[in-house]
């Protein structure tokens, strides 16, 4: 993957170049060996990430489980936008979250039976995925997103994991009509004004698109994970 660089003129940041939000604001939004306009995806994904940060930050979790809860959160954002633009999930990422949300869940949990639940919970989540992939051969969903459920699975149990993978299918069909009709005309009216709200590779999805699922996945655990944190009940959930 390299060091970070401008995508415009390819030229490597230097640390300065890359203090989340502070470097943006600094320059202008524009590169500051080329000009050219910065994407607002950047800034964005950096305040996204701090706010996921602050979240767990002020949670009710003992310090380890806070610890192992920003470390989550800081891969969940990096599959997230990698899986947005090159529709793959690195199995490096998605392996390094598993054993990270594994460990969470047996901190997690008081029972002596905690490592039974917490594989039990991987397998619950992750079987309905893992039959689409295999029933589809993988034109219905990605391998990525097999891995990623168990990650999902470790981190909420056998029974949040299996409702977050059915928020995420729901969550995934309102984006997805977003994307299809509304948002294309959006995005071209913002660059006609002269916003610039993606880089020039970002993909443009269609109804030939295939539009990735990790995001829909993430997006719907780390709902179902803050809202148990936190103490907010949901219904049919124990």
């Amino acid at each position: 993957m390299g060091r970070s660089a401008c995508p415009s003129c390819r030229t490597v940041l230097k640390v300065v170049d890359l203090v989340p939000v502070f470097s943006f604001v600094y320059l202008g939004g524009a590169c500051r060996y080329c000009k050219n306009r910065i994407s607002l995806q950047y800034p964005l994904v950096e305040i996204g990430t701090a706010l996921l940060f602050v979240l767990v930050g002020l949670s009710p979790l003992p310090i380890e489980l806070k610890i192992l809860g920003v470390l989550i959160m800081a891969l969940f954002v990096a599959i997230t936008v990698y899986d947005i633009y090159h529709t793959v999930i690195p199995d490096v990422w998605s392996y390094a979250a598993g054993v990270v949300a594994f460990v969470y869940g047996l901190l997690a949990m008081e029972e002596a039976s905690q490592i039974t639940y917490v594989v039990l919970g991987a397998l619950a989540t992750a079987t309905p995925l893992f039959s689409l992939w295999l029933v589809s051969r993988g034109k219905w969903m990605g391998l990525g997103d097999v891995k990623l459920a168990f990650t999902i699975g470790f981190l909420l149990g056998p029974i949040a994991g299996p409702f977050a993978i059915l928020c995420a299918f729901i969550i995934g069909a309102v984006v997805s009509v977003c994307i299809l009709l509304p948002l294309p005309v959006l995005l071209a009216y913002a660059e006609k004004i002269g916003i610039t709200p993606l880089s020039r590779g970002a993909p443009r999805f269609t109804m030939e698109s295939e539009v990735p699922f990790g995001p829909f996945l993430i997006a719907s655990c780390i709902l179902v994970w803050q809202l148990n944190v936190y103490g907010i009940s949901i219904p049919f959930l124990p």
